[in-house]
């Protein structure tokens, strides 16, 4: 774990911090997705990836994109879905991204065999094709390689999903 001090660049993006989480993830240099993201956040001086996040977002200006941040998320937690390595989210982890009352109409199981499901055409699609068709803060559409989504997000902190919609669209 680096213990370098670094500062923003000139336009920070979740774009680029989440990715090399990720690939340090992949290199083997942490465990979990968490702990390089916690050590990237360090390293920028801040307590944690959700104080990065939100400086990165203020910075930004997009603070207020709720149903897309919790839907990248969600997404870039379950790439490498299969793949040796991958580790299937805990309950209390899901819990932290979906309602209650959408658990309550969809079982975690099947929420995590959906995007399990899914993980191929996330993984090949997330870096370049990720496509905003529609936003508000509270709600999307968007593409990604071939696979349509629908989402929506509670109006009140912490915006947990309260709707999430994956389907095929044509090319």
């Amino acid at each position: 774990m680096s213990e370098t001090s670094r500062a923003f660049p000139d336009q920070p993006s979740l774009g680029f911090l989440n990715p090399e989480a990720e690939r340090r993830l992949a290199d083997g240099e942490f465990t979990a997705l968490h702990q390089a993201q916690l050590a990237i956040a360090r390293e920028h001086g801040l307590a944690s990836w959700t104080v990065l996040r939100q400086t990165v977002e203020s910075l930004a200006g997009y603070a207020e994109a709720h149903a897309l941040h919790r839907v990248q998320a969600v997404l870039a937690r379950f790439r490498g879905a299969g793949t040796p390595g991958w580790t299937t989210p805990t309950e209390d982890e899901l819990r932290g991204h979906f309602d209650e009352r959408f658990l309550d109409a969809v079982p975690l199981a099947a929420v995590v065999n959906t995007l399990a499901e899914a993980a191929d055409q996330l993984d090949r699609g997330l870096d370049a094709d990720f496509t905003l068709v529609e936003s508000t803060p509270q709600w999307l559409r968007a593409r990604v390689d071939g696979l349509g989504i629908e989402a929506a997000v509670a109006a009140e902190p912490p915006h947990r999903l309260t709707g999430l919609r994956l389907f095929p669209v044509a090319g």
